[in-house]
């Protein structure tokens, strides 16, 4: 079944909302996400955003996540509820809450890993409110895959929010935002 949306577990939306606050130092955090889908409706469902990790790389433009700690909450995550690794989520401290050349680099290996055998991955990008800052940060959905879509990535690598675009070549990386359903309501956050 063809991922159509995202649903967020409450727990999963306010972690990203707490762990977020950390890129009111200017730098990208971000993690992994867990969870499982696309179910028969389409629907991947996140239950768990991880944190970024002690050997994570944070840079004002670049997020690395901690390998080894992804493979053990992934590890755990599977033993406890048969939870998968589904996407990831991250911030961008400055600019718009859609996906970079790096960050569609990075998701097209992943769904081009024969191993891995990603047919959809969730990308969730969050930015500051530009008043409530990182208390309260935008969020932003994404889903992408290797294959024609009708909002693709355009050849040059760079994600269309609405317009569509011409259909995607084999092996070119589809993003595309799910319908809303009245947005996502998180916890505002309070350091």
């Amino acid at each position: 079944m063809r991922a159509n949306s995202i649903e967020i577990a409450t727990e999963a939306c306010a972690a990203m909302m707490r762990l977020a606050y950390e890129s009111s130092d200017g730098l990208e955090t971000g993690g992994i996400l867990l969870g499982r889908g696309p179910d028969g409706r389409g629907v991947i469902s996140i239950e768990i955003a991880g944190e970024r990790g002690p050997r994570a790389e944070r840079r004002a433009d670049y997020f690395l996540r901690d390998l080894e700690h992804a493979q053990m909450l992934a590890a755990t995550a599977w033993e406890r509820s048969r939870a998968v690794w589904v996407g990831e989520w991250h911030t961008h401290p400055k600019g718009p809450a859609e996906p970079s050349t790096s960050d569609l680099a990075t998701y097209r290996n992943l769904l081009g890993s024969a191993e891995l055998q990603f047919e959809s991955f969730v990308s969730l990008i969050l930015r500051p409110d530009e008043q409530l800052a990182w208390r309260r940060p935008h969020m932003s959905r994404w889903l992408l895959e290797l294959a024609a879509s009708p909002d693709v990535a355009e050849p040059t690598g760079r994600a269309s929010r609405s317009a569509p675009a011409a259909p995607a070549a084999d092996g070119a990386l589809g993003a595309r935002r799910p319908p809303e359903a009245g947005g996502l309501l998180c916890p505002v956050h309070r350091p």
